[in-house]
């Protein structure tokens, strides 16, 4: 049985589109009690002492919040990747291209890997502020930035497919 690509690269759109408008625009401000850029700035904060600030800069409640609603990252990863993971398959077949372009899909699937990896960390590190390892938080904020690095190469991946001549 044959996965019928085009089929599920509509359902991935939209599925992933929703999943963006809902953390971007709802799920993140509503834990932050801002722009949502705060869950970003825990992601990148390094160092436990400036993790501590960004989720006490959210407000009574912000923590908790963040607990209650963290399952909807996980989700959005699954969406994105699938997403990705279709677009690349998709161009893959309209352009005939080599399997040296599952380097690009695997860069997807990583990605996903690591957010859900970040968000279990981050989890753990909420519950428990004053007693985490600052190591294991450090390591947290470097596979961040290992997954923020990982999309850019999917959105290579997708655009040398897109210009690339058809066989």
């Amino acid at each position: 049985m044959s996965i019928n690509w085009n089929k599920m690269l509509w359902i991935w759109a939209i599925f992933v589109s929703l999943m963006f408008g809902v953390v971007m625009f709802y799920i993140d401000p509503k834990i932050d009690s801002k722009d949502g850029f705060g869950v970003i700035a825990l992601q990148l904060s390094f160092f436990t002492d400036r993790a501590i600030e960004v989720v006490n800069s959210w407000g009574i409640g912000g923590a908790d919040r963040f607990k209650k609603y963290i399952f909807t990252d996980y989700i959005y990863a699954v969406s994105y990747v699938l997403f990705f993971v279709s677009v690349l398959k998709v161009l893959m077949r309209k352009k005939i291209a080599s399997s040296k372009y599952n380097f690009f899909v695997y860069f997807a699937i990583l990605a996903g890997i690591l957010d859900w990896v970040e968000n279990s960390i981050e989890i753990a590190f909420v519950s428990n502020m004053q007693n985490f390892s600052g190591t294991i938080f450090f390591l947290h904020s470097v596979i961040s930035v290992i997954k923020w690095s990982a999309l850019p190469i999917v959105l290579i991946g997708i655009f040398t497919l897109i210009f690339k001549e058809s066989k």
